[in-house]
């Protein structure tokens, strides 16, 4: 397993809002991901935005059941361990559609085409210096197939001090 490495030190950047966000980057299985962590005043935020390489190609959904349909499909998946926790359940505000993958009697949700931004509520654990986000996901097209399913994928995040 792969393990992408980004320190979250200190102030890293300060954007506009007030929001810390540090971030890093990777691509895998044909998808293009970025994980950050936002620091806001009504709480912390890990985002991970993924977005597939090729056009016509769709993540499947959040709400694709653990073992896919018939089989079939592997659901995006966010979680973390070490340093933060989550404190609910991963959300997106991409729009959902269903994808009925050619030769095949299955009916699939999926994200409509482009970015899809997951979030994921945390809080940060007293002393804790890093802590682990694992993505699970995968994308398939309509006529062209599915491309190679992530599962666990690792990125390693090295926490700031915490009095920034």
């Amino acid at each position: 397993m792969t393990t992408a490495t980004a320190v979250l030190a200190g102030c890293a950047a300060s954007a506009a809002n007030g929001t810390t966000a540090h971030a890093t980057s990777f691509t895998a299985g044909g998808v293009s991901v970025t994980v950050r962590v936002e620091s806001r005043d009504d709480g912390s935020r890990l985002l991970a935005e993924l977005r597939p390489e090729q056009a016509g190609f769709h993540l499947y959904s959040l709400g694709l059941p653990d073992g896919g349909i018939d089989g079939i499909g592997i659901p995006t998946r966010i979680r973390t361990e070490g340093g933060l926790r989550a404190t609910g359940l991963a959300t997106t505000d991409a729009k959902a559609r269903v994808l009925r993958p050619a030769g095949l009697d299955v009916a699939l949700p999926v994200y409509e085409d482009g970015r899809v931004t997951l979030e994921l509520p945390v809080r940060r654990v007293e002393g804790a210096d890093s802590t682990r986000v694992f993505l699970t996901y995968g994308a398939c097209s309509e006529s062209a197939g599915c491309l190679p399913p992530v599962r666990d994928r690792a990125v390693t995040l090295r926490l700031g001090s915490a009095g920034h």
